[in-house]
């Protein structure tokens, strides 16, 4: 049997979707436990006790990969904390390096949003600033793609070896 592209593309999906129903059988919340986030919490329980950074994976005496801790570098040094934030914004507002660092905040594009938006907190419009309506059409956001991996199954049922059935469920709904 020949597939065109969106059939092929029917069958992997229905093959992704069948592989995390093994990986995640405890459902697919963020934040839910998972076959993955099983293993890595055991690899970071070895971290903390013994150091332990990585696990080889051993099937039947061969080495088929390993599950390995990243880690950041450690780092070192000084750092300015705020201790009190009237006293920051008292600063902020009545000194020359206040005003300078004020006026850096407000030209970097990075934090203008997060000021304006301060700003207008409370229904106050600041001076130097305007309303202004605006719009953005509408764009592409690309498409979704349900397949049934029970009926994936069932149409290739014959033409798939039994082990690739058997993680479709062979072909029951």
């Amino acid at each position: 049997m020949e597939l065109n592209d969106l059939q092929m593309l029917a069958v992997a999906e229905a093959m992704g979707k069948a592989i995390k129903d093994v990986t995640n059988p405890r459902g697919g919340t963020h934040g839910a436990p998972t076959l993955r986030t099983d293993c890595d919490d055991a690899l970071r329980a070895d971290f903390e006790a013994s150091g332990t950074d990585r696990r080889r994976i051993v099937i039947n005496g061969q080495e088929v990969g390993t599950l390995s801790a990243r880690l950041s570098k450690p780092e070192s040094g000084t750092r300015v904390v705020m201790d009190k934030d009237f006293d920051l914004v008292d600063w902020l507002r009545h000194s020359d390096g206040g005003f300078d660092a004020l006026l850096r905040l407000v030209r970097d594009p990075k934090t203008r949003d997060a000021i304006i938006a301060a700003a207008t907190a409370d229904g106050e419009l600041p001076d130097g600033c305007r309303v202004e309506q605006y719009s953005k059409p509408a764009a592409w956001l690309g498409t979704t793609l349900r397949v049934s991996v029970p009926k994936v199954g069932a149409a290739l049922g014959a033409e798939l070896p039994s082990a690739v059935m058997g993680l479709l469920g062979g072909g029951e709904d």
